[in-house]
């Protein structure tokens, strides 16, 4: 099954922006299975950089910023097949690490 994760964030009147994934549900390789219910996870079926510049860096946590460069880091290796050189390099300026 796919869903889509349409986090955004709208000014009445003004404007909205919305980040949109697609995402296909799976079953979850987890630790612990209580009841033998099992658990469903999440996998990333688009990938597209983050606009870095529309990230105010100073709310997020380590934890986050990892996310967010491992994140672009998968972009990279998915992406790069499919890019010319003058492509690639967009991609690489649009993904560069940000510090923790």
């Amino acid at each position: 099954m796919t869903v889509t994760d349409e986090p955004g964030y709208y000014e009445d009147g003004n404007f909205g922006i919305r980040l949109e994934n697609v995402l296909i549900v799976k079953e979850a390789d987890t630790k612990f299975n209580f009841g033998d219910k099992g658990y469903l996870s999440f996998e990333h079926k688009t990938w597209a950089p983050y606009q870095t510049k529309m990230i105010d860096l100073t709310l997020l946590g380590p934890e986050e910023i990892n996310w967010r460069n491992s994140y672009h880091g998968r972009c990279r290796d998915i992406l790069a097949p499919y890019l010319d050189e003058s492509e690639m390099a967009w991609l690489n300026k649009a993904t560069e690490p940000i510090g923790v």
